[in-house]
């Protein structure tokens, strides 16, 4: 487990239950804490409020809903229009997450799509069409190992 030194060991033990089961009631973490629904709830509305959690979410299993192939881009752009292209891939639903990286002007970018078909329209259609794109690298994934959900504790 990673330590936070700012924040106490009970912020830490929420933080990590609410990270293996984000449905666990406030009353269950209290319990386990042996601490009330209430003094829970003010800690997590103070984790939240001074966003060290961000957000609560789920994780859907993108096989059962369609979306078989999933795949990392290398999207090589010129500098004077890597922030416009990746604004437009960031509005795209297929696209799960797109970061501007450190050296060549590329963005590194994750879409779950439908087959290989909807690839081959994703690349054709929505990477290549834009204005600066030079290159783009494609990675299929053909085995998962570990999907983190982010900083994990």
């Amino acid at each position: 487990m990673i330590e936070l030194p700012h924040l106490d060991e009970t912020d830490q033990a929420i933080i990590k239950l609410l990270h293996e089961n984000s449905r666990i009631s406030y009353a269950k973490i209290g319990e386990l804490l042996s601490l009330s629904r209430v003094a829970i709830q003010k800690r997590v509305d103070q984790l939240v409020e001074n966003e060290i959690i961000e957000n609560f979410t789920i994780r859907l299993n993108a096989a059962k809903l369609g979306k078989v192939v999933s795949a990392f881009f290398e999207v090589e752009v010129e500098p004077r229009f890597a922030e416009e292209v990746g604004n437009v891939l960031a509005e795209d639903p297929n696209v799960i997450s797109i970061y501007q990286m450190t050296g060549s002007s590329s963005l590194h970018m994750h879409a779950l799509l439908k087959d290989d078909a909807a690839l081959e329209q994703f690349l054709y259609h929505n990477i290549y069409k834009l204005n600066g794109v030079v290159r783009v690298n494609t990675q299929v994934v053909i085995r998962r190992f570990k999907q983190g959900t982010g900083l994990e504790l």
